[in-house]
């Protein structure tokens, strides 16, 4: 009997050190699948405003979903401070943000890598109504552009998004027509 105690004791251990063996070797990738998933819970895209806002982007074949704006019309733009072309579409964009209000929405993506502050004091300067995001940490979405759209770097770019998250149009440098009639344009496709 002391022999059969002896063994599911010795048994025990055995199962315990090898569980704990494989947990412990194992324990990286563990909490590296787990980080996945967690990931995978997210959005695609996270922008961050100068303001501080977080904004959400989801991206599938011609769709961007961003979150709490699934029923407004917005511009996605990537721009520069230092861009004459851009820099003509501000007064624009302030005008059709003043006269549609909360039906549209404009995320512009700052791309030449300016400070903060100096974001701050342009949407001062230039009295923006609409958010402004740093582009320093939107390499991936960069990439994503150039990969799925054949974006090639030039801005300004304006991607028009549709109520519900789809594409509309997908506009690269300077137009030989206004940002409103691109949004007539957008508003008679959807």
């Amino acid at each position: 009997m002391n022999k059969n105690k002896i063994l599911i004791v010795i048994l025990l251990l055995l199962i315990i050190g090898s569980s704990y063996y494989v947990y412990s070797k194992n324990n990286n990738q563990m909490l590296e699948f787990v980080s996945q998933e967690d990931k995978s819970s997210e959005s695609d895209f996270l922008f961050e405003t100068v303001k501080g806002k977080k904004i959400l982007l989801d991206v599938a074949d011609k769709q961007f979903k961003i979150k709490g704006m699934e029923d407004k019309i917005v511009f996605l733009k990537v721009f520069g401070w230092d861009c004459k072309f851009c820099k003509k579409e501000i007064p624009e964009l302030v005008k059709l943000k003043n006269e549609l209000g909360d039906t549209f929405e404009i995320i512009a993506i700052e791309a030449q890598q300016h400070l903060q502050e100096e974001s701050l004091a342009k949407i001062e300067e230039y009295g923006i109504n609409y958010d402004i995001v740093s582009g320093d940490d939107q390499k991936e979405f960069y990439t994503y552009l150039q990969e799925k759209y054949g974006w090639t770097g030039i801005i300004p770019l304006t991607i028009v998004i549709a109520k519900g998250g789809q594409v509309l149009a997908f506009e690269l440098g300077a137009k030989s027509y206004s940002l409103s009639e691109l949004m007539q344009a957008s508003l008679l496709r959807n």
